[in-house]
């Protein structure tokens, strides 16, 4: 864990001051930053599964509107199937006729 890390490393930089040793010092600093690492690997991996959740809402809503969409020129082409077929029965009632 971050803060974990964190604090460790506060700790072994006050104790590598302490002892007047720059490894321990250095050790202590390399923890810090690896704590420091950590969280901002949990914030950006946080961020991705937002962004990720965004986008399947996005998706799902497209996916809506493609549906209506296809559904309109469905009806728009069975009018269009129907008026032929009027016509198409107009016209044999003509031959009929002539």
């Amino acid at each position: 864990m971050g803060i974990t890390d964190k604090v460790t490393g506060r700790l072994k930089k006050a104790a590598g001051d302490l002892m007047g040793k720059d490894s321990v010092r250095q050790e202590g600093r390399d923890e810090e930053r690896k704590g420091e690492a950590k969280d901002e690997l949990r914030r950006d991996e946080a961020r991705a599964e937002q962004e990720q959740a965004k986008a399947e809402a996005r998706k799902e809503e497209a996916q809506r509107d493609a549906d209506k969409v296809a559904e309109q020129v469905d009806q728009r082409a069975a009018q269009q199937e129907d008026k032929a077929a009027r016509r198409a029965e107009k016209v044999e009632d003509l031959e009929r006729r002539t």
